[in-house]
């Protein structure tokens, strides 16, 4: 793999560039840097780790209107 293709992919993989953006820095229509990117996240795993005990916070959205006592 070319640097500047590599240097896009890990950009493209770490969300810093968009698809055209890396797609005119290594001179790759975009169609050629989707089909790219898809088999470099193929070979490369998730970085994030995803917790199985996470905790899900829910919203009150119900708001309850307290009289003036003035």
């Amino acid at each position: 793999m070319r640097p500047e293709t590599r240097t896009a992919m890990e950009m493209l993989f770490c969300a810093k560039w968009n698809v055209p953006q890396a797609a005119k820095h290594c001179n790759l229509t975009r169609k050629e840097m989707m089909i790219t990117f898809n088999e470099y996240c193929a070979l490369h795993g998730p970085t994030y780790t995803k917790f199985d005990n996470a905790i899900q916070l829910t919203f009150d959205y119900e708001q309850k209107i307290t009289k003036d006592s003035s």
